[in-house]
């Protein structure tokens, strides 16, 4: 790099790297590698003791920030999920009692914690009285025995972490389908109890 005519010439980098030097006054005025050179990027001055400071203190509170990420078992929901086991074992595509027996882990689609002890139905509704539930957790009334009324099914919150399934029993809702006509009596009735 050449500097101006009007500006004294000669080199202020040497060509092929080195020390920048000031044509005028003959002064080094920063570091230049050979690599960088090319690259036409000039260190001005050496970083200092802030610079190192600043490095160590960004360190120091990443490191502590880490430490307390890790303390705070960002893999286990609030202790008010309960654990259920690996989800894993609770195959995919199936309708599968809970461990604790308290209802059913429906993976037929979505995730789906069904609150029930009502028998599961080979046809894929619940309860092997006369009153029936369909697979969306809706009631359909009394069959043939004319049962009593029966509210729809209610589902869990839950959560996975770490491949294993949480499920908070407080915290559920009911289904919102609606109430259709009767289900025929359940075939091939399943307990919940595993």
């Amino acid at each position: 790099m050449e500097r101006p005519p009007e500006s004294g010439g000669g080199p202020a980098v040497p060509i092929g790297g080195g020390v920048p030097i000031d044509p005028l006054t003959g002064e080094r005025f920063g570091y230049l590698p050979r690599k960088a050179a090319r690259r036409k990027i000039i260190i001005r001055r050496k970083l200092g003791l802030p610079w190192l400071l600043g490095g160590i203190g960004t360190a120091v509170l990443i490191g502590i920030a880490g430490i307390a990420f890790l303390l705070s078992h960002p893999g286990r929901p609030p202790s008010r999920y309960v654990d259920e086991g690996a989800l894993t074992a609770y195959p995919a595509g199936l309708v599968t009692p809970l461990r604790s027996g308290a209802g059913w882990v429906d993976r037929r689609g979505s995730l789906t914690i069904w609150l029930t002890r009502e028998s599961f139905c080979a046809d894929g509704g619940w309860g092997a009285g006369p009153v029936r539930w369909d697979e969306f957790g809706g009631v359909h009334g009394a069959g043939s025995g004319g049962g009593p009324a029966a509210a729809n099914l209610r589902y869990a919150d839950r959560q996975v972490a770490r491949g294993r399934l949480y499920v908070d029993p407080a915290r559920s809702a009911a289904v919102a389908a609606p109430p259709g006509a009767a289900l025929p009596r359940c075939a091939g009735a399943r307990a919940v109890s595993p």
